[in-house]
């Protein structure tokens, strides 16, 4: 090709890039919405990030409203459908994020070209609200890239003060007991924070087989181990220092065995030398003493094994 031809290519190929450009600067109107939501009825205080768009990057706003403890169900709804009717308006094609915090619970929304009707985020809110008595909550309610009808689902997360089996279990026994029936949801209930005990589904409450898995998975752990199910093939074992490689290597063998096909499953192993993960039949073992026992062990079962140091 002739070097003015191919000059000529290259500027037509640039066109498109170089005339992208970024959107316009809606923070006047974040700032409008603040004060408008600092006005509703229970809300304590509000506080506003908005980054502005860059070129092929949308803007992004961010509210915190605190409200009062015992702000009421129809004071929490109206601060959310006021804020999801902006970003569906004036924030349009930007991210937007709001956190509704009420003592230790904390109702989040979250949009972004969302296509549910305010009335649905409404009704969301509500049932969020419902069950903010049962715990320590966060409910996040999603209208981004949710393509089933109405457009909205709710993830619970309930955090139980006792680092035991059997109060997760018994939360998620009671949590089911009393709002099985909430449609467009998941459930999850963890001990203490997001390193302890866990068990939780991608959608409705985890069933029968998977609490039973959890229990076998638990039984017979190091003092201070912990399981997290994600769902019946989705598990992370996480152990405390102290716990000799052959100790998790033979749990981790235990585990393996209950959990069925490395290639449907998702397993990690945190410790505080590192994580070490298989994939759906991929490996990877971290460089510490845990991770290479882990590989002497078991990537005779993985279809493919990386470690931190380059083979």
């Amino acid at each position: 090709m002739k070097p003015a031809v191919l000059l000529s290519s290259l500027v037509f190929l640039s066109v498109p890039l170089f005339s992208a450009c970024a959107g316009p600067d809606r923070s006047s109107e974040a700032g409008d919405l603040r004060e408008v939501l600092s006005e509703l009825s229970g809300v304590s205080d509000v506080s506003l990030d908005y980054s502005k768009p860059v070129t092929l990057d949308s803007g992004k706003i961010a509210l915190s409203v605190r409200m009062e403890e015992d702000a009421s169900t129809k004071s929490v709804v109206e601060v959310v459908t006021t804020a999801y009717d902006a970003f569906s308006d004036a924030h349009q094609g930007e991210e937007g994020d709001l956190d509704i915090v009420l003592g230790d619970d904390v109702i989040h929304l979250r949009s972004f070209e969302a296509e549910a009707d305010a009335d649905d985020v409404a009704k969301a809110a509500a049932a969020a609200m419902s069950v903010l008595s049962s715990g320590a909550v966060k409910a996040y309610v999603n209208t981004q890239d949710v393509t089933r009808a109405p457009h909205v689902f709710t993830e619970y997360t309930l955090t139980v003060a006792e680092s035991s089996v059997d109060a997760v279990l018994t939360m998620l026994a009671d949590l089911e007991k009393a709002h099985g029936d909430l449609p467009d949801a998941s459930w999850r209930v963890q001990a203490g924070d997001e390193y302890g005990w866990l068990i939780g589904s991608d959608l409705g409450f985890p069933d029968s087989a998977q609490v039973a898995l959890f229990e076998k998975l638990a039984a017979g752990l190091a003092e201070g181990a912990v399981v997290r199910s994600y769902g019946i093939d989705f598990v992370t074992l996480s152990v405390p220092r102290g716990v000799t490689p052959d100790e998790v290597s033979a749990t981790v063998t235990r585990h393996l065995e209950l959990l069925g096909d490395m290639e449907d499953l998702f397993y990690d192993v945190e410790s505080p030398e590192g994580i070490s993960t298989m994939t759906e039949g991929d490996c990877y073992f971290d460089g510490g003493r845990i991770g290479a026992r882990l590989e002497l062990d078991h990537s005779g079962s993985c279809s493919h094994v990386t470690h931190s140091e380059a083979d």
